[in-house]
C-alpha cells in the first residue's frame, strides 16, 4: 500500500513535467505561435499601450518604446518613463502580457519559462507599436528608440536580427520587415541564450544597439550576450555594451521579489543606468 502512495504523486509529477516539456517544445518550434496581420496585431495591443508625452508638447517629439521583462510591468518601467519624459521624449509603455490576458502567475510560470511568448513572437508587438505611433501627430515616427529589460531585451535583439535579415516576425503575416523609424535600441540585461533567435550576426546595421549587463547575473548570463555582441562587432555592426561589476539581474527594479537571492536592487546603479539611457537618447536624437 505504501508503494502505491509513493507512485501516485510521482506519476502526477512526471505527467506534469511531460505536459510542461511538451508546451515548451511546441512554443520553441513556433508551431503554436499565433499568426496575425499587422492591423490585427495593432488591434491586439492598442488598449495596452500607454503613450505619455512631455509637458507642453505641441510639436512631434522622439519616442521611446518600453518593453517589460517576462513578469510584466513593474516599477522599473515607471521610473525610466519619468526620466524619459523629463528629458523631453515621449514614453510609450507596452504591456505585452496583458494584451494576451497573461497575469502575474501566468507570466512567471509560462513566459519566464519559455512555455509561452518567445522573444521573436513578441517582436511583432514592436512592429504594431510603430504602426500605431505613426498615426499620432505628436510623435516623430522617424526618431524612435526601444528599451527592454530581460525578456524585453531578448525581444528587442530578436526584432533587430529579423529586421537586419529583412524578415518580419513570424507572428506577422503582413507589414514591413524593417523597423522603420527606429534609430536606437537599448537592452538591459537581456536574455541571450537558447531559444533566443538572435546570435548577433544579423543585427540591423541602421540601428545603434547599446546594452548594460550585470556581472553577477545568473538569470541571463553575461557570457551569452558578450559572445553575440563580439560577433556583431566583428561584422562592423553598431553595438556597444557595458558590464557593470557587482550587480545582479534586475538591479534597477525596486520591487523585485523579496526572497529571490538572484535579484538585488541597487539604488545608485539604477539612477546611473537611467542617466546612461538618457545620454544614449540625447546622442541618438541630436539633443546632446
Amino acid at each position: 500500500m505504501r508503494s502505491n502512495y509513493i507512485r501516485l504523486p510521482l506519476a502526477i509529477l512526471i505527467g506534469a513535467l511531460l505536459i510542461f516539456s511538451s508546451a515548451v517544445l511546441l512554443n520553441i518550434s513556433t508551431l503554436a505561435m499565433p499568426k496575425r496581420s499587422l492591423d490585427d496585431q495593432a488591434a491586439l495591443i492598442a488598449d495596452h499601450l500607454d503613450i505619455r508625452l512631455p509637458e507642453n508638447t505641441d510639436q512631434p517629439v522622439p519616442a521611446v518604446i518600453l518593453m517589460h521583462g517576462c513578469g510584466g510591468l513593474r516599477q522599473v518601467q515607471e521610473d525610466y518613463s519619468q526620466a524619459i519624459l523629463s528629458a523631453g521624449y515621449a514614453a510609450v509603455i507596452l504591456d505585452s502580457n496583458s494584451a494576451r490576458g497573461i497575469g502575474r502567475f501566468g507570466a512567471m510560470s509560462q513566459v519566464c519559462t519559455a512555455a509561452r511568448l518567445l522573444g521573436q513572437e513578441r517582436a511583432a508587438d514592436i512592429h504594431a507599436t510603430l504602426a500605431l505611433l505613426s498615426e499620432n501627430p505628436l510623435i516623430n515616427d522617424t526618431q524612435i528608440a526601444l528599451i527592454g529589460w530581460s525578456h524585453g531585451g531578448w525581444t528587442i535583439l530578436d526584432a533587430l536580427s529579423l529586421s537586419g535579415a529583412g524578415e518580419r516576425p513570424r507572428a506577422l503575416t503582413s507589414g514591413p520587415a524593417r523597423l522603420n523609424g527606429v534609430q536606437l535600441a537599448i537592452a538591459m540585461y537581456p536574455y541571450c541564450g537558447f531559444p533566443a533567435h538572435s546570435d548577433g550576426s544579423q543585427l540591423d546595421p541602421a540601428i545603434e544597439l547599446f546594452s548594460i549587463l550585470a556581472s553577477d547575473d545568473v538569470i541571463a548570463p553575461v557570457s551569452d550576450c558578450v559572445t553575440d555582441y563580439q560577433r556583431a562587432r566583428s561584422l562592423s555592426l553598431p553595438v556597444t555594451w557595458e558590464v557593470w561589476d557587482g550587480l545582479s539581474h534586475a538591479f534597477d527594479e525596486p520591487n523585485a521579489p523579496r526572497f529571490d537571492p538572484r535579484i538585488r536592487y541597487d539604488d545608485a546603479a539604477a539612477a546611473r543606468a537611467r542617466q546612461r539611457v538618457i545620454e544614449q537618447l540625447d546622442h541618438a536624437f541630436g539633443a546632446g
